[in-house]
């Protein structure tokens, strides 16, 4: 696969193998500079140390695209990357009641320390790295049989993404009238003293299938020439989206949408992981959650502790959504959104938007399996009706369920939204995360959400 090309493996174990040895070296300097209470201390520490850096690395993901390297990502890569670390590090000390030998001045400092270093470095070796990718003369070369849109979609995708390793370098086919400055290398009967000349590796095939004896000669040459033979579907012509291939007997057929939820396995993942962190969050955290923010709602106004609406699930359905109640009881709560000093919000009910606090009873509905902890957020019923109308493609976010937090809400999608275009942002999000889901995924968009609580968010009102 295309993804999975030596460019991406090589920057990923590169870093990987930088970060480790950043974090190791550091600690044995430092540790020549601190003295612990007692030294047997050093080896198990460290162990700790590189589990969570390991446990921080599956989680929070290296962006492969080196064409796109920007110093807030980096930034946030490493802080959470450190923040994860520092945070099993110290939970795995208080566990084994060995936090009170450790100098804290040494832990404050290590981790400090590596996260600049951790910064500088990935900030260098990118760089590196992207100017590699733009001069190196290795890299593999392809060419594209056919001349068409798809053909030059692909050629633009892979000219525009080097980290895939491939530089295309033209066409051949009947050369196109408005095709502009296109690199036309020739004809068909053309290509295979060019591609055997010019030592091409990789060749991508847009004809159509009424060429079907062309592109069987096609294949045919590549295989005895030790070329790899891709074809582009045609369907790329009407369908912009992701696809997923099926085997149906003996028969291949796309899906309009890859989907990994689809598959009953993933699914199955999905739900243990939800009812193993509600049923422990419901039967510890939140008695005594519950407890205090109840007391705290039922003084700020009268009125129940919880705010319960419709609000629509996987295939459309609706359910009944739990929150603790943050405003006054009105008539308007079931048809109007929350806006920006909304004068229905208690004093309690600021708080617990601006902080999420207000979302937890829904751990309740995770349990009931009408929503998952990660997913799109659900919306009422009164939005769902309005934006089937005017977005398209509005309601292909109900092919999963929905979920507490979710991909819009930490890149900045959340609360109200004022404008049809910023509903298809969050829609665009939405239908990204269905297209792209897998178990780290939702394990990342949870501790970024942690982060937002703590750092609270100003479009939640």
């Amino acid at each position: 696969m295309l993804s999975k090309s030596r460019y991406e493996a090589y920057s990923t174990a590169l870093i990987y193998v930088e970060d480790f040895i950043i974090l190791n070296l550091l600690y044995v300097v430092l540790y020549r500079c601190f003295a612990f209470t007692s030294h047997s201390l050093f080896p198990p520490l460290l162990l700790f140390i590189n589990l969570g850096y390991l446990f921080a690395a599956i989680i929070i993901r290296i962006r492969k695209n080196f064409n796109r390297v920007k110093v807030r990502t980096i930034l946030q890569f490493c802080l959470y990357r450190m923040f994860i670390t520092f945070f099993i590090s110290i939970l795995v000390l208080f566990s084994v009641k060995i936090s009170d030998e450790v100098s804290r001045i040494f832990i404050y400092a290590y981790f400090a320390l590596a996260f600049t270093l951790l910064f500088i470095a990935h900030w260098i070796t990118r760089n590196f790295l992207r100017r590699k990718l733009r001069k190196d003369k290795n890299i593999e070369k392809a060419v594209i049989i056919g001349t068409d849109f798809l053909g030059r979609k692909i050629f633009n995708e892979l000219k525009d993404n080097s980290f895939l390793g491939i530089q295309p370098l033209g066409f051949f086919g009947d050369k196109p009238k408005d095709a502009g400055n296109i690199e036309w290398l020739g004809s068909l009967q053309e290509a295979k003293a060019y591609i055997l000349a010019n030592q091409i590796t990789k060749v991508f095939c847009s004809l159509p299938h009424t060429e079907k004896d062309i592109i069987l000669d096609f294949i045919d040459f590549s295989e005895q020439n030790v070329i790899h033979f891709y074809i582009i579907p045609q369907i790329g012509h009407y369908i912009k989206t992701p696809v997923g291939l099926k085997i149906l007997g003996s028969m291949p057929v796309f899906s309009i949408r890859k989907m990994p939820l689809s598959n009953i396995n993933n699914e199955w993942i999905k739900r243990i992981f939800d009812i193993v962190f509600s049923f422990v969050f419901l039967v510890t955290l939140f008695p005594v959650i519950l407890l205090v923010l109840g007391i705290a709602i039922k003084l700020s106004s009268p009125g129940p502790i919880f705010f319960i609406q419709n609000r629509t699930g996987k295939n459309g359905k609706l359910f009944r959504c739990y929150k603790f109640r943050s405003m006054k009881i009105n008539d308007e709560a079931d048809n109007t959104q929350a806006t920006a000093n909304d004068p229905r919000t208690t004093r309690i009910g600021r708080f617990i938007r601006h902080t999420n606090l207000d979302e937890l009873p829904q751990f309740i509905n995770v349990f009931k399996n009408d929503i998952s902890i990660v997913g799109p957020r659900p919306h009422p019923e009164y939005l769902t009706d309005k934006y089937a109308q005017l977005i398209n493609k509005y309601m292909v976010r109900h092919y999963i369920k929905p979920g507490i937090t979710g991909w819009a809400q930490i890149n900045g999608y959340r609360g109200e939204t004022k404008t049809v275009e910023e509903m298809e942002n969050r829609i665009k999000m939405d239908i990204w995360y269905l297209e792209n889901w897998s178990f780290w995924l939702d394990i990342e968009i949870i501790v970024k959400t942690v982060f937002k609580t703590f750092q609270g968010d100003n479009k939640a009102y």
